[in-house]
């Protein structure tokens, strides 16, 4: 089934030659952006390479970008983000440990096998700034792809990273592996999936104390009606069943409150889409899903964008003018390799 075409409107291509490539970012991916409490913007990309070739020189990740606050169309019309910045400096650098294991071992017993390290999201408390991270064991590894996600924390507006000792490991399929997360009345609320665009599971939901979301312990999941709990109830994690809030597969998420709605994008593998709902509060009702950039084939030339995923919101965002960061990566040819800016709106 052709899914139909979005609604949202391309503005530029962000990253690769007269983009990034001044910080040795040609070829890279994600660009989940998140505000700093500068007031500054951070962007965290994936797998970044000096050549805009996936697979080429200089692979690191995850890398940081910066722009201003309210760049969204740098100043000119159509422009798209311009980013002014790198943690690293001229050379943006990697943020945070990564084996870069090249056996990807499959075995998910093998111990020590990391490929990469990917970010999910990142959210600022006070000053401190946290990113959900996922330890990748083996894209070949159907069954158990993440050894697990873990927080960092940056005290210094991005500029150091440290790991910290909140980790949720990967029991085989499970749900709290790839996150997106934001903060209201004084939690951090967070949604999450397995790493894995073919599993069923479905999207789960928790909160926590915001100044406590480094101990695991400390959240609480979201579950929905049932004939026992007419309304839902939040459970502490440790007795909680995992019970999704929505319906899988789903590949990556991006969850941000603007004013006053809930708005969730990402991609959904099985419409080949990047897709937005929204909702009153996190624990819903959502809306059903709705298509603003439709995924294709190279060349088609029918406002369809291929191999897409990804879809992150932009901090700026309102509901009338979303802006979404979408990936697309020619896996063939391996390049092109980079982030597109659209815009979109997701008013009532």
């Amino acid at each position: 089934m052709t899914a139909p075409l979005g609604r949202a409107r391309f503005v530029a291509t962000l990253t690769g030659r007269m983009r990034t490539d001044r910080w040795g970012v040609a070829g890279t991916d994600l660009g989940i952006a998140t505000r700093l409490s500068s007031g500054a913007v951070a962007y965290f990309f994936g797998d970044t390479f000096e050549s805009s070739a996936a697979g080429g020189p200089g692979w690191r990740s995850p890398v940081m970008l910066r722009s201003v606050a309210g760049a969204l169309d740098g100043g000119v019309l159509e422009e798209g983000i311009v980013f002014d910045g790198a943690c690293g400096g001229r050379y943006a650098r990697e943020i945070l440990p990564n084996a870069h294991d090249p056996s990807q071992r499959p075995d998910p017993e093998t111990p020590g096998s990391e490929f990469t390290v990917i970010p999910c999201d990142a959210i600022t408390v006070d000053r401190r700034v946290y990113l959900s991270v996922v330890s990748v064991h083996s894209w070949n590894s159907a069954a158990a792809p993440t050894n697990f996600t873990y927080l960092a924390r940056s005290d210094d507006l991005g500029v150091s990273w440290q790991r910290t000792d909140a980790r949720w490991d990967n029991t085989g399929g499970a749900l709290d592996q790839m996150w997106t997360m934001d903060r209201a009345d004084g939690y951090v609320y967070v949604m999450s999936s397995a790493f894995d665009r073919a599993n069923p599971g479905g999207v789960i939901l928790r909160r926590v104390p915001e100044h406590r979301i480094e101990e695991p312990w400390a959240y609480e999941a979201w579950v929905p009606e049932r004939d026992e709990m007419p309304s839902g109830v939040w459970m502490s994690v440790r007795s909680a069943p995992v019970v999704p809030v929505l319906p899988g597969p789903v590949g990556e998420l991006s969850l941000r409150r603007i004013e006053g709605t809930w708005v969730l994008a990402g991609f959904d593998p099985a419409a080949y889409a990047i897709t937005t709902r929204t909702a009153p509060e996190p624990t819903g009702p959502w809306s059903e899903p709705v298509v603003q950039v439709a995924g294709g084939e190279w060349g088609a030339g029918d406002g369809t964008f291929a191999q897409i995923y990804g879809g992150f919101i932009h901090p700026d965002s309102a509901l009338d003018d979303l802006h979404l960061l979408v990936s697309q990566w020619n896996t063939a040819e391996g390049a092109p390799y980079h982030v597109l800016q659209f815009r979109t709106s997701v008013a009532a």
